[in-house]
Parts: structure tokens; sequence; C-alpha cells
């Protein structure tokens, strides 16, 4: 791809070149002739090529002095993106009573004043559904350029291992992970099934294929866990088998799955959703309770939902914390 010299020193488009199926990659000439007209300037661009490429590029072009960063991909590059904008700068020991409570990050923005522009290219663009923002590439770019910015939430997620986190009684420190994300976090089933769909996707590049095998994979052996669910520091507290659970900020999940009906990715509130224990057959039964209205779901006995500005969750293999 041939480029003008005079780049944007502003503005920078992290794009993934697999995305739409690989027809991003194919047809980029073509696509970013009348993405610059669009822009009114050349914007830099920076391809992705592999896992977690979109969250180093954006820490690095926004330490450079960018200051709109715009994620041209699917669901996973859009959220690689969002969490290069922060940086973990320190972990204070936790020091509530609990004490297998993980340690507390902080995430600070690496420039407060930076935008991200979002332009849906995958194969579900889930987060675009929640935002309401138009289909096609063009368009979206043509929001970016017109539209006024404007402040989404986001859930701060703090995942720890079973070994995790260190105390005073243990030599051996357990593994804290901090993200970020847009519009859901999963727990559960269907965790275990994006994995393992990531895993498959190596060897097979078909999503399609590759969330089928994970189904198929992931359904028959799958064994709910117990779990100790506490909300917003114990106001209220669950105790239960959870074969999936669903921290949100947008309505929908994968597919147009709408697990939080009431969800509104500005209003400062999580949504939590728990599918308690089921069986591979009645699992999907309750899924497709799921995607009915609001009060049709949290009148289901198998379902929980909860809206709340921070969720603890402990199972025996992990500790989540989300506000």
């Amino acid at each position: 791809m041939s480029q003008q010299e005079q780049i944007s020193t502003e503005t920078v488009l992290i794009v993934n070149p697999n995305s739409c199926g690989g027809s991003t990659g194919k047809n980029w000439e073509n696509l970013y002739n009348q993405i610059k007209e669009i822009f009114g300037e050349n914007p830099e661009v920076a391809f992705i090529q592999k896992s977690w490429d979109g969250t180093i590029l954006t820490r690095d072009f926004l330490r450079k002095g960018f200051k709109k960063i715009v994620a041209l991909g699917g669901d996973g590059t859009i959220n690689e993106v969002a969490n290069g904008f922060f940086e973990v700068i320190t972990s204070v020991n936790n020091r509530s009573n609990d004490k297998t409570a993980p340690a507390s990050p902080i995430l600070k923005l690496i420039n407060p004043e930076a935008t991200m522009g979002l332009v849906p290219s995958g194969s579900r663009n889930v987060l675009a559904k929640s935002l309401d923002l138009p289909d096609g590439i063009i368009e979206c770019c043509q929001r970016f350029v017109n539209g006024k910015p404007q402040k989404i939430d986001v859930i701060a997620a703090v995942i720890t291992t079973a070994e995790a986190p260190a105390t005073a009684e243990s030599d051996h420190p357990k593994e804290v992970t901090t993200r970020i994300f847009l519009n859901a976090a999963e727990i559960g089933v269907g965790a275990e099934i994006i994995d393992r769909s990531k895993k498959i996707r190596d060897k097979i590049k078909s999503r399609f294929i590759s969330t089928i095998s994970g189904v198929i994979a992931t359904l028959p052996t799958y064994e709910s866990n117990l779990c100790e669910v506490s909300i917003d520091d114990g106001r209220q507290s669950l105790l239960s088998k959870m074969t999936m659970g669903v921290v949100a900020n947008g309505r929908y999940l994968g597919g147009g799955f709408r697990a939080a009906p009431q969800a509104n990715i500005t209003d400062g509130l999580l949504d939590l959703t728990i599918l308690k224990n089921s069986g591979s057959l009645k699992m999907l039964d309750e899924f497709v309770d799921m995607k009915g209205d609001a009060d049709n779901t949290q009148e289901k006995n198998n379902i929980f939902y909860m809206q709340a500005k921070k969720v603890s969750i402990k199972s025996k293999e992990r500790y989540y914390s989300y506000s």
C-alpha cells in the first residue's frame, strides 16, 4: 500500500486485516482511499498481526502524542484497543476483611484527552448494536468524523487464579490479571466456549466452524461451579452453582443474544445475569428464556439478575472482581 508522505500525527487507524473474513486486508488500498477522503487527512495505519497487538499499539501511539485512535476490526480488536487506553500503574494489597480477595490495581488513562473511534468490521459487531452504530465501515468513519464524542462506561475486571493473591501465610504469589471490557465479561460455560473456539481457530480459520466446534466440545461435559457472589461489597450475596455468568455493560452478547435487556452503556451500572445449575440440554432452554424481556428474565428460578456498581465472584478456580 502506498501512502502520501504527510501522514497524520494525530489520527491512527489500528486495523485487523483479517476482519470481515479477510476482506478488510484484501480491499485495504481502496478502503483507505475512501477513509482519507472522509477524514480529510492521511491517518497513520497500524496492522494487527497477533493477539494483544491492538493494546500494545494503542499505548505506543498514545505515548507518541496521537489523540484519535480508531479501532477497525471485530469486537476483539475493539476491546484490545480499549485496553490500550489504560495502564496498570501499581497494585496494592487487599486490606479488606476478605483475605481471598484480589489485590486492587490502579488503572490510569494514558491520555484523558484522547478519543477512541469504533469502526466495527467483524462477524458479530455486538458492541455496535448496543451503541446503535450504523452498518458499514464508511458509515462508521463518517459518524466518527461528524459526530460528537460520547462517554461510555467501561468494566474494570480483576481476575485472580486459585493460587492468588499472595498472603502472609503463603509463599506462592497468585496471578492477577487486570482487563477492561466495553461490552460484557463472561464467566463459566460461555467463557469456556470462547476459549476453546479461539484454540480451534488457530487451526480452522472459519469463525463459524470454530464456534460450533467450541460449543460441541464444551456443552456435553461442562460442570457448573459452586460460586460465592457478592454485590456492592455485601449489599446482597448469593451462594449457588453457576453454569454461566455475564457482567454486562451492553445489552447483547455474540450472535445478537440479548443477555442484559435493561443494560445501558452510560448508566454507571453493571448488569449481572447468572444462569444457575443447568444440564447441557436444559441450558439451551434457559438461554432461550434469557432472550426474553427483563421482567421475564427476573422471574425465572434458574436465572438471577441484578444491577450493581461492583460485583465479586469467587469459585474454586478463580476470584473475579468487576467494577
